[in-house]
């Protein structure tokens, strides 16, 4: 279950900005963009924010996986009459809403739009598959636990640090939009026992709990570079 506990101490942490610095490059979602706003897709803003009270989190990482993908637009989150498919996901992700998503749950979220979306949950070779997923141009739910809560955010990209993976770059929907980059926190050292969570205001210890890969079934394309 997710809980959001007490928040640690803010500090000088590296903020979770689109800072271009020398060994590192960036690869992103071909759909994703960034405006004054933060992360754009489709000519519409990306990032969802949860409540302070509630655990809905992985219900507004699978929203915006969908929206990412074009499946759905924020528009159609608002309308009066919805989509069939999307009420059935709101509806299942709305009575997980002050309890928090398992792996199953989100994929029954997902389940739905099957004919579109493909899903899996990784459970061997975590790593490197949920890289090469980003890489392929799908998007990836992770589920990482600290001293404090445990969390689902939407993995967009890929850090590299002198050619090798370093950081996630992930859109986490606890988090503020960053003005002008297309995510707003990292989960750092990834692939590594010294896992951190990073964004404006803190960055923590993490432990990697669970990884959902996402992606279109029409569809397995290739990340972009941010320029």
């Amino acid at each position: 279950m997710d809980h959001h506990g007490s928040r640690p101490q803010q500090h000088n942490a590296i903020a979770a900005r689109g800072v271009l610095m020398v060994g590192r490059r960036f690869v992103l979602h071909s759909q994703l963009s960034f405006n004054r706003s933060g992360a754009v897709a489709h000519q519409n803003k990306l990032l969802l924010r949860q409540g302070e009270n509630d655990m809905a989190c992985g219900h507004h990482c699978v929203l915006m996986a969908l929206m990412l993908l074009g499946v759905i637009s924020r528009d159609a989150l608002y309308e009066d009459d919805p989509d069939e498919r999307l009420l059935e996901t709101c509806a299942i992700g709305q009575a997980r809403y002050f309890s928090g998503c398992s792996t199953t749950q989100l994929k029954e979220q997902l389940a739905p739009f099957s004919d579109q979306v493909r899903c899996r949950h990784l459970q061997q070779d975590v790593a490197t598959r949920t890289i090469e997923a980003l890489e392929s141009d799908q998007v990836c739910l992770v589920r990482f636990s600290s001293d404090s809560y445990t969390h689902w955010v939407l993995a967009v990209g890929v850090m590299y640090a002198d050619d090798k993976p370093h950081s996630l770059l992930v859109l986490d929907p606890l988090m503020d939009s960053v003005p002008l980059t297309p995510w707003n926190a990292l989960l750092e050292h990834w692939g590594t026992k010294k896992l951190r969570n990073t964004n404006a205001r803190w960055s923590e210890k993490a432990t990697l709990e669970k990884v959902v890969q996402v992606g279109l079934r029409s569809r397995r394309g290739t990340a972009i570079q941010l320029p």
